[in-house]
């Protein structure tokens, strides 16, 4: 810029600030600076009496084009420009549009996506080499015809010229447990990376990572990125050079890599597209699914939803004909699914003196599999406290009267209550259904059967893999690998169990109680319940051995099991589900949100809720807008805050926004302390 520019020339820059403030910031552009700025830089700035970074919205402008009384004088200038670190134009927009549709800050939602560590170089020279190396010995596989075949429809899909800008190019690819889907995600990328494209890879956990990441380095012919938060600092500060400088094609990554830095993007691959693992649930409430079709839209990508239970959403979105569906039916392997067999637990037959409600005759079974050199997963899920209460003798479950969900034991209380509209009863000290005084709660953790099983299996070599055991990255992988090699012949954990993991001597998988699952308060328990039940079977047998599946239960008829054992049609299952939602205006053929108020003082947040739902009421009355509660937060109190919750939910998107955006207004005005979550997965 000419050096003589006069002071009415002056350029002003509005940036987003890493807070939680809805507005922009303007600062003065020094002379110098001006030619290294653009829509996506990332400069550095005074804020307050400390500096912060701040992220570029839009080209400078002159400060003549400004309102007259706004003060040239009030302005500070911005300190630098941080060299290399550019947001690509699709990532911007994807957090502009997240900015609007969760109602978040810009500046936080930019922060997610390049947090303040890949600002600033850490460590590079320990930087994983593996990045810019490749292993190209590993022999490139022959896909089945039915393989091909979802191959080429995708394909198709893929290279079409598309004109109609809001309709993303989205595939469902739903496949069994053991079908082959990664080897189709590697064809599909290594035909967009010779279209000069680009590649990423949505997991739902970290732990799958570096086995999906080990596939895709062998078989093509590009360097492969990972990212997760629990990389070190150098190695992401490397792999966002790299991407931005357009030399890393190919990112594999959990739930935050939506943001990547990734450019030229033409495919984008979601797998295990129905897991809840997607939903951000702190601060920035985003879905990355969502987030990633919203993407694809900017960049024209293709996506691929990879599942062998897909989301009842993305179902719904196939029979709207705005995805395409491809079925994988057969296992590679050429072997057959695993068989399930459903063992009610009854007392008598109970192994005694353990804490984990275990059947003799499961007991045996996985005996008989570890003498025989087989490995066993045990699946146990323990939540932290008691989920239900439930009878021994009949397997009922105290319900809700105003929702299709279990209440839920508040033992300080002595309440069962719902988390949802706030219904409650006083324990009771016997079945409502067949007056046994024979109840109980769930409640087994995996520490306890870690420690008994070997007193019941001498020959049982534990490992046990769930959040309190997996500390760091690389003590999963550790984990894993030892199981993989056969240092352990029992693999015993939680939720990190289900999901993708390939163990080819793995014949016998056991689920301690399955009722915890859909007993769980939540309108989504029956379909979790289902995905989870189906891919923690789907570990059983994925080698050259059949596969068996035990499923311990105190409710052996639950329509449930005989979808599972092939007795029922799933559609029929789901078809029941659907009409449920449809009637309740559950997704996916309704909207929600969820107003949280939160605070130190118990009375204080629940006047404020009661007032808020008020407040809802009024606002609601020309609006098709049902809200539900106030009611604790299933969690009533969280690190010294107590949570009380406001659900809305609708079948107009639009009304939703409008009692949302007025709920906001309110209760700034009021200066409480609250939270929205648009679309929530966990009431």
């Amino acid at each position: 810029m000419n050096s003589n520019i006069t002071s009415q020339e002056q350029l002003v820059l509005s940036v987003a600030i890493p807070r939680a403030v809805n507005h922009l910031f303007d600062y003065k552009v020094p002379d110098q600076l001006v030619s290294k700025i653009q829509a996506g830089s990332i400069v550095r700035v005074p804020f307050g009496k400390t500096q912060t970074h701040a992220f570029v919205i839009e080209k400078p402008k002159s400060i003549k084009n400004l309102e007259k009384e706004y003060s040239q004088i009030a302005l500070k200038e911005i300190l630098e420009v941080i060299p290399e670190m550019i947001i690509p134009q699709d990532v911007l927009k994807l957090c502009q549009w997240a900015e609007e549709y969760y109602f978040m800050p810009l500046g936080e939602i930019l922060n997610t996506a390049f947090p303040a560590l890949l600002l600033k170089e850490k460590k590079i020279k320990k930087a994983n080499k593996q990045i810019i190396e490749n292993d190209n010995t590993s022999k490139i596989f022959e896909l089945t015809s039915e393989q091909k075949l979802a191959v080429d429809i995708i394909e198709k899909l893929r290279v079409s010229q598309t004109t109609e800008q809001s309709q993303p190019k989205v595939s469902l690819l739903h496949g069994v447990t053991g079908s082959g889907k990664t080897e189709v995600y590697i064809e599909l990328a290594r035909n967009t990376l010779k279209d000069g494209k680009n590649v990423l890879v949505l997991v739902p956990e970290i732990a799958l990572t570096s086995q999906l990441h080990n596939r895709f380095q062998s078989q093509l012919k590009e360097p492969v990125g990972l990212w997760h938060s629990a990389m070190p600092d150098g190695k992401k500060y490397f792999q966002t050079k790299e991407l931005i400088a357009g030399k890393l094609r190919v990112l594999i990554g959990a739930r935050s890599a939506v943001f990547a830095p990734i450019k030229n993007l033409g495919l984008i691959v979601i797998d295990e597209e129905h897991d809840s693992s997607y939903k951000q649930e702190d601060r920035f409430k985003y879905h990355a699914r969502d987030l990633a079709i919203v993407r694809a839209k900017f960049t024209k990508a293709t996506v691929i939803l990879g599942s062998a239970t897909p989301s009842l959403e993305s179902q719904q979105r196939v029979k709207e004909k705005k995805y395409t569906h491809v079925f994988l039916k057969h296992r590679v392997a050429g072997g057959t699914l695993p068989k399930i067999e459903i063992i009610q637990l009854k007392p008598e037959n109970r192994v005694q003196d353990i804490q984990a409600p275990l059947d003799n005759k499961t007991l045996q079974t996985i005996r008989e599999t570890i003498l025989k050199k087989e490995q066993v997963i045990i699946y146990l899920n323990r939540r932290g406290f008691a989920a239900c209460l439930i009878c021994q003798d009949c397997g009922e479950v105290p319900q809700c009267k105003n929702c299709s969900l279990s209440l839920t034991y508040h033992k300080k209380q002595n309440k069962l209550r719902c988390h949802v509209c706030g219904y409650f009863v006083v324990t009771p000290l016997f079945c409502a259904k067949c007056q046994s005084i024979n109840l109980d709660l769930l409640g087994a953790g995996t520490e306890s059967l870690e420690t008994e099983l070997p007193t019941l299996i001498p020959e049982a070599k534990i490992l046990r893999l769930d959040r309190d055991q997996v500390t760091s990255h690389s003590r999963l992988e550790k984990i894993l690998n030892q199981f993989r090699n056969g240092e352990a012949n029992v693999l015993l954990g939680t939720q990190m169990l289900v999901k993708g993991h390939d163990f080819p001597n793995v014949t016998l998988v056991t689920v301690i109680l399955a009722d915890a699952l859909f007993r769980f308060p939540d309108f989504r328990a029956e379909e979790r319940a289902r995905q989870i039940l189906t891919q923690i079977s789907g570990r059983a047998g994925r080698g050259e051995l059949p596969g068996k599946v035990i499923i311990q239960t105190y409710q052996e008829n639950h329509p449930l099991f005989e979808v599972l054992k092939g007795n029922a049609k799933e559609t029929d299952f789901l078809e029941r589900e659907n009409l449920v939602r449809k009637e309740l205006s559950y997704p996916p053929f309704g909207r929600m949100a969820k107003l949280r108020l939160t605070g130190k003082n118990q009375d204080a947040v629940k006047r404020q809720s009661e007032e808020l739902a008020l407040f809802v009421q009024n606002t609601s009355k020309n609006k098709q807008v049902i809200s539900l509660g106030p009611s604790q937060a299933y969690l009533e109190k969280m690190k010294g805050q107590y949570r009380w919750d406001l659900i809305l939910k609708t079948s107009y998107i639009q009304d939703l926004r409008f009692v949302v955006e007025r709920s906001i207004e309110f209760c700034k005005t009021n200066r409480w302390h609250f939270s929205v979550d648009i679309d929530p997965y966990g009431l």
